[in-house]
């Protein structure tokens, strides 16, 4: 039990900070002393690991005795103080005291300091005084997360509780080790999450996760969300446990953090295609070319944000997502953005989407991300395209729309049709229309290996009015006609 003595001139002020740290820390153990006598006897009978005093209460007279009574003792010092001078800060670094506070006192600074001096002395405590959980029983090991027991355990209730940020988990380890919950526990600090083991009876584990979520709360602002299995049938060893508290944090990435997720049967994720369809892709084309982030926003928010139980598994969530930025990648490699900042900006929002712990956050990013294409495109002169490539760009971002002409490529470059056609067979040696079919027939080819649409399906979403013109146009730039070149390339991969 962690002890804490307050003294302090005003009574009232006294009261105050005893009933503030009784109801903020359950575990400790809170008295007060009334006067500077009061303050020396209670520190010779009570022994505090704590003392939070007014530097003022301590007179002249009995200062000397003060100071022997806290070197034989040892509690950590917290001082206050209503005058903040250059001799009250001297007192209280020659009294050896942890921190000064300035009165009227924050009771959000003052607890604070007070858990900081508590953690601080537990990690100095030796190993074998430091854990209140049951690990002195040796119910459970380390190995048994990751290996099934011979012997099924008996009925236990175990918490998981996961921060938003891996790397503040031991920050969090420390705090629960300077908790004392309502029944001892064990616990174990894992790659992802500190996993707690618990009795099953006699309290509301749930109250007590809300309470322990408050209490961290107050001390940081790393969001955290605690997982409870209470065990299912054939959920006896700690292994299973694990895993089951694994699966119930994955619903944080829909969910969010700061809530206590107690489910009646573990999550059961919905099947979806990680990929986009080709209408898909040309839906993508099209919010690219035409710069259109409303409509990139309304798409986001109907595919990832409005999202209902049964989820998709984050992992096909993941896939998809990296999907849409191999289309953004193209849109930037057209533009010539694809090195220098943009390329930084680019890698680290695919590390986002990899890792991120939260879909809405990865969606805020991708949205940031895409504006800043749009608006580089938009200011930057030198990456305006030459007309050559301008028209080219209109054909690998239309390609899938069968109206397409001449006439409405020319409007796109701002150019007359007659002058578009001097150009291109200038510099390409080719009509748009032969630079239109070949960029068809080279997507076309792509669908026939990669997907099992059929060939009519695959004329129509690369812009063929009908099939046979399809088979005609592919045969005389391939070669041979469609359905021989998949089966040559079906032939070829095995």
């Amino acid at each position: 039990m962690y002890k804490v003595l307050v003294a302090n001139r005003d009574e009232y002020d006294t009261k105050g900070i005893e009933w503030l740290l009784k109801s903020s820390m359950n575990a400790w153990d809170v008295e007060s002393a009334e006067d500077e006598a009061g303050l020396i006897k209670k520190l010779e009978t009570f022994q505090p690991d704590l003392l939070i005093f007014e530097l003022d209460l301590i007179k002249e007279d009995r200062y000397s005795s003060f100071l022997k009574t806290i070197q034989i003792i040892g509690p950590d010092l917290i001082a206050l103080t209503m005058e903040a001078t250059f001799a009250q800060a001297k007192r209280a670094i020659d009294m050896g005291v942890a921190d000064l506070i300035l009165k009227p006192i924050s009771a959000d600074i003052l607890l604070k300091s007070a858990r900081n001096i508590q953690r601080r002395q537990k990690l100095k405590a030796p190993a074998a005084e430091k854990s209140s959980s049951i690990k002195a029983d040796k119910n459970f090991n380390y190995q048994d997360i990751f290996l099934e027991a011979k012997d099924p355990a008996e009925p236990f209730l175990s918490i998981g509780i996961k921060t938003e940020n891996v790397l503040e988990l031991p920050i969090l380890y420390e705090f629960l080790e300077s908790y004392a919950f309502q029944k001892r526990v064990d616990y174990f600090i894992l790659s992802g999450m500190v996993l707690i083991i618990a009795e099953k009876s006699g309290i509301s584990w749930k109250e007590e996760s809300v309470k322990f979520m408050r209490n961290w709360q107050e001390t940081s602002p790393e969001p955290i969300a605690i997982s409870i299995n209470t065990g299912q049938e054939g959920q006896n060893t700690l292994k299973s446990h694990y895993d089951a508290n694994r699966k119930l944090m994955e619903l944080t990435f829909f969910r969010g953090f700061n809530q206590v997720i107690e489910e009646a049967s573990l999550p059961k994720w919905l099947s979806i295609d990680p990929f986009l369809t080709p209408e898909e892709q040309s839906s993508w084309i099209d919010f690219l070319n035409q710069a259109d982030l409303e409509e990139i926003k309304s798409w986001f928010s109907k595919e990832f944000l409005i999202l209902e139980d049964p989820y998709p598994e984050p992992g096909l969530i993941r896939i998809r997502l990296t999907s849409i930025l191999a289309q953004i990648r193209r849109h930037m490699k057209t533009f010539r953005l694809a090195d220098g900042e943009m390329e930084k900006e680019y890698l680290r929002l695919f590390q986002t989407i990899l890792y991120s712990p939260l879909i809405y956050r990865i969606i805020n990013e991708m949205i940031s991300f895409i504006s800043y294409v749009f608006e580089t495109i938009r200011s930057d002169k030198k990456l305006k395209l030459d007309l050559t490539d301008r028209v080219q760009f209109f054909i690998e971002t239309n390609y899938w729309d069968a109206s397409i002409t001449l006439e409405r490529a020319a409007e796109y470059a701002d150019r007359n049709p007659n002058y578009i056609s001097s150009m291109l067979a200038k510099k390409c040696g080719k009509s748009f229309r032969e630079l239109l079919n070949e960029t068809r027939i080279r997507q076309s080819a792509k669908l026939l290996l990669e997907s099992e649409m059929s060939i009519k399906e695959i004329s129509s979403v690369c812009g063929f009015r009908n099939q046979q013109y399809f088979n005609k146009v592919f045969s005389k730039i391939k070669g041979i006609p469609p359905n021989q070149f998949r089966k040559s390339l079906h032939k070829t991969s095995f």
